[in-house]
């Protein structure tokens, strides 16, 4: 499984769950809990990567931005590897929502939950890769966060910067 897979499949398995405990602390609102649509940059697929219909759900666009490798021993028998990704969060704000600023708290929500999945997650973060096998990493954190809004499109946004980093794997 590649990193990019890594990060929308830890994401969107936990994604409810994530939803229900915001829900229930109070931190989000009932209206704000649906799974968005996680998409990866690199797909070809049609209505995926390129252009996509924000108009029924939210979208979090999944890509890397850079990955550096480090050789900790002489012999370079093993290697650390670091990964940077950047996650776009987006609604679109639609005129017939019932409160005004009903588009910003759903990016609101977006936020604390994918936050809260990776604090959560942040030392060992495993996803099942498939029947039994499991990928993981040593540490994912949350890095930064600025904002993306479109006025012209409605598009609210943020985009967050995650590190993944994975400790002695061997060549």
């Amino acid at each position: 499984m590649d990193e990019v897979t890594f990060i929308i499949e830890l994401l969107s398995d936990n994604w409810s769950s994530a939803a229900s405990t915001l829900q229930s602390r109070g931190d989000i609102t009932s209206s704000h809990i649906a799974t968005p649509r996680f998409i990866d940059v690199r797909s070809i697929a049609p209505n995926e990567g390129r252009r996509v219909d924000v108009d029924s759900q939210s979208v979090i666009v999944v890509f890397e931005d850079s990955n550096s490798t480090e050789y900790p021993t002489i012999d370079y028998s093993v290697r650390n590897e670091t990964y940077t990704f950047t996650l776009h969060l987006r609604v679109l704000h639609r005129r017939d929502f019932a409160e005004l600023t009903f588009s910003r708290d759903r990016l609101q929500a977006l936020y604390r939950i994918a936050r809260y999945i990776i604090e959560s997650n942040g030392l060992n973060p495993t996803v099942n890769a498939g029947t039994s096998t499991e990928e993981s990493a040593e540490l994912i954190k949350l890095t930064g966060r600025s904002e993306a809004n479109d006025r012209g499109k409605r598009l609210l946004g943020y985009k967050l910067s995650i590190e993944l980093k994975r400790f002695a794997r061997s060549i």
